[in-house]
C-alpha cells in the first residue's frame, strides 16, 4: 500500500560508503525502511547516534500492524541501557558525509545526547537532501541525565542553513497531529527532558524537519511501559506524562505524513 518512496532527483555524488554505512540489498522488498543517521557527537555523553535500536524496531512493528505494510524487523532486539547498537541493528545507516544513497530513504531518524556539529560537506548534503524532498526527525535523547544539548545543536544547524527564524513552532492543528491518530489534544508527546514544543523546518508548505526535545524515541523503546507514563515512578530528570503509546502514535503519524508528501 505504501510503496517505496524515492525523492524527486538524485543527490550529488559522494564517496564510497564507509565502514558503518549500510544500504541493505533488500531495500525494495519492503514498503518502508527507516534509516538512522550516523554522526559524531560529544563523546563525554554516553548516548550516541546509535542509542536504543530497539525503539526503531518497535515503531516499525507497530507501523506494520497499524497500516498492514511490509517492514524489515531486526530479530532479538530488546531495550537496553547503556550503550548503543551496531549498524546491523538498524534497517539502514546513512552518513551525511556520503550523499550517494540518501535519496533512497524519504525518512531519516537522527538522535543523540550530546552537542554535535557538521562539516561543510555534511551541511551541503543535509540541506540538499531536504530540498530534494527528504525528511529528518531530529529527537533529543536525554536518557542519562538532564540536558538538551542535541536539541540546541540541531536548532543552531537548522538556523545556520535556512536562516534566522526558519525553525517554526508547529501548531497542534497540523496534520502530523491527527492524520492517523488524533494527538491534537496533547500535541507533542512529553516523555522526558526540557519541553521546547514541536518545531520544524518548512520548505514551501512541506514539513521537512521535525525537531523535538522530549525524547519520543525513548518512548518507543519502552514497550513494556516500565520507564515512562502516568503510572510509572521514573528515575530520570524531566518527568514526562506520556509513554510508549503516545510516542508510537506520533512516530506513525510522522511516517505517514512523509509517505503522503
Amino acid at each position: 500500500m505504501l510503496g517505496t518512496v524515492a525523492l524527486p532527483a538524485a543527490l550529488p555524488a559522494g564517496r564510497s560508503a564507509p565502514a558503518g554505512h549500510t544500504i541493505p540489498p533488500d531495500l525494495h522488498d519492503y514498503d518502508f525502511f527507516m534509516a538512522r543517521v550516523k554522526f559524531d557527537s560529544d563523546r563525554s555523553v554516553v548516548d550516541g547516534w546509535n542509542i536504543q535500536p530497539a525503539g526503531d524496531n518497535y515503531l516499525l512493528d507497530e507501523l506494520r500492524k497499524a497500516v498492514r505494510c511490509q517492514v524489515k524487523l531486526i530479530p532479538g532486539l530488546r531495550r537496553s541501557r547503556p550503550g548503543g547498537g551496531s549498524v546491523n541493528h538498524f534497517n539502514a545507516v546513512v552518513d551525511f558525509n556520503y550523499a550517494d544513497d540518501l535519496h533512497k530513504f524519504p525518512f531519516l531518524f537522527m538522535t543523540a545526547g550530546g552537542h554535535y556539529s557538521f562539516n561543510d560537506a555534511q551541511k551541503e548534503n543535509f540541506k540538499h537532501y531536504l530540498e530534494q524532498g527528504g525528511f529528518v526527525l531530529m529527537d533529543d535523547c536525554v536518557a542519562h541525565g538532564p540536558g538538551d544539548f542535541f536539541y540546541h545543536s540541531s536548532y543552531q544547524l537548522l538556523e545556520h542553513l535556512f536562516g534566522q527564524g526558519a525553525v517554526k513552532m508547529i501548531s497542534t492543528g497540523h496534520e502530523i497531529f491527527h492524520n492517523i491518530y488524533d494527538l491534537s489534544r496533547i500535541g507533542l508527546p512529553y516523555i522526558q527532558g526540557t519541553n521546547w514544543g514541536p518545531r520544524g523546518i518548512f520548505i514551501e508548505d512541506r514539513l521537512a524537519v521535525f525537531l523535538t526535545s522530549t525524547d519520543i524515541h525513548c518512548g518507543w523503546a519502552d514497550r513494556t511501559q516500565t520507564w515512562f507514563g502516568p503510572n510509572v515512578t521514573r528515575r530520570f530528570g524531566g518527568r514526562g506524562i506520556h509513554g510508549y503509546n503516545e510516542a508510537i502514535k506520533m512516530g506513525i503519524n510522522l511516517i505517514m505524513y512523509v509517505l503522503s508528501h
